[in-house]
């Protein structure tokens, strides 16, 4: 998890900058460091901590299981739904 920002990095980081993270690590495959990345500007702490439990399950797997997708999908579905209707949309369109 090395390749893993900070919460202050992702908060501080103008909503273009955060677009490109989000593309980079997309690029890269890393679609459930981008849902810790999304919860840690969008979400609740609880909504974080269950983003970095994924995390840390996809890593100490290998690989992502349909119930971590299932678990994976269902919180980005919630953190979704707390973003302004224009970062639903531009997110979104970076995954």
């Amino acid at each position: 998890m090395e390749h893993l920002k900070t919460k202050n990095q992702i908060k501080a980081m103008t909503q273009a900058d955060f677009h490109n993270v989000l593309k980079a690590y997309t690029d890269k495959n890393w679609h459930t460091e981008n849902v810790v990345f999304i919860a840690m500007r969008y979400g609740t702490k609880q909504q974080l901590a269950r983003a970095e439990m994924i995390l840390m399950a996809h890593d100490k797997i290998g690989c992502m299981t349909p119930k971590l997708h299932t678990l994976r999908s269902s919180l980005l579905n919630e953190l979704k739904a707390r973003m302004l209707p224009c970062h639903q949309q531009s997110v979104m369109e970076c995954l």
